[in-house]
């Protein structure tokens, strides 16, 4: 073999060997939640309801309709360990005219799944939380049973159903849903009261979906009986929906139903109200942006992990058929002269 096709061989063998380690190592480290993870969705909705402020003396109409929402969440990498980072999840919600609400809650991720996993020694900001929490991992499973969604509101998981295919922002998605249903966790991160001043009573009755006979029969009697503050117990229905690109998983859009009821103790009664429903979905300029977003990591991803590796192998054979060529005809050129020489001589 000459010089140069030595050269060549060693290149398309590089050329073969760097296509296959950017295929089975590079892709596979890329395909992980990445290190500087700042995604934020916006959103928008309705509440509908009772108003919290009436409760507990700040006045204004007791029964809220339609009063528009505006929500947004946000999504930060806050250090990587391995295959695990700590992932700050900042809920905003703005009902109406009121002071915007903010909840900020850490999980300990897994970058490969996307699921929660418990929070490490030491780490008391951090929930210990099972399941996915914000996204899908890499090429998501439509399989029942896969996958369970975590519900900060009652602090549990909940399974998830795959509802079907759909096209937002320009990209094909997976629309997944879960219902979480238990106590609230934490009332007072959503201002809710922790009872009922026995004044505002008498208007439980009426705005419950249904009373116990007995208890309108004796309802006069009932009411002079409670004490001055009548605890009430809280609960949650959230349906969550998620729309994940059927590719990457990452959430193009999404949103939630939330259903909250509050039960009360009238003397051995219990009269639930059903206090609020907040429908919130993302907004049409969060699903485009987030949809281009998605399409700009899934080019990059087509690029390097299939365009370039093809284009590295293809490369690399040439210039090993190359290398081929020119040795095979370095050799014959070696070997005419030694082949003619003793016929020359017998002449």
């Amino acid at each position: 073999m000459t010089r140069s096709s030595i050269v060549l061989a060693v290149i398309g063998v590089l050329l073969i060997v760097a296509a296959a380690v950017v295929r089975f190592v590079v892709v596979p480290s890329v395909t992980k939640l990445p290190e500087d993870l700042d995604v934020t969705l916006r959103f928008e909705g309705t509440y509908n309801g009772i108003n919290p402020a009436a409760l507990t003396g700040g006045g204004g109409d007791l029964l809220l309709s339609d009063v528009p929402i505006e929500a947004s969440r946000r999504v930060q990498a806050e250090s990587v360990d391995g295959d695990t980072e700590i992932v700050s999840r900042t809920d905003t919600r703005t009902v109406g005219d009121s002071e915007p609400a903010v909840t900020e809650v850490r999980f300990n991720v897994d970058r490969e799944t996307a699921e929660a996993r418990p929070a490490p020694d030491g780490a008391d900001d951090v929930t210990s939380a099972e399941g996915l929490v914000f996204t899908l991992p890499v090429d998501p499973s439509t399989e029942e049973g896969t996958y369970e969604y975590w519900d900060q509101y009652t602090m549990q998981s909940a399974p998830v159903t795959f509802e079907g295919e759909e096209t937002f922002g320009g990209r094909d998605v997976n629309r997944y849903q879960s219902v979480a249903d238990g106590e609230l966790a934490d009332p007072d991160a959503l201002g809710l009261p922790a009872a009922l001043p026995k004044s505002l009573a008498p208007l439980a009755p009426g705005l419950a979906e249904s009373v116990d006979p007995a208890l309108t029969a004796d309802l006069d009697a009932v009411l002079a009986a409670l004490p001055d503050e009548v605890p009430i117990e809280w609960t949650s229905e959230t349906t969550t929906f998620v729309d994940a690109d059927r590719e990457l998983g990452a959430t193009i859009a999404g949103g939630s139903t939330q259903v909250i009821t509050g039960t009360m103790d009238f003397g051995g009664y219990p009269v639930a109200v059903r206090f609020a429903t907040i429908d919130i979905y993302s907004t049409d300029d969060s699903i485009d942006e987030r949809g281009s977003d998605v399409g700009d990591d899934s080019s990059l991803l087509n690029l390097v992990g299939t365009v370039l590796p093809i284009v590295a192998v293809v490369l690399g054979l040439l210039l090993l058929v190359v290398a081929a060529l020119l040795a095979v005809r370095a050799a014959r050129r070696t070997a005419g002269p030694s082949a003619g020489g003793p016929a020359h001589a017998a002449a």
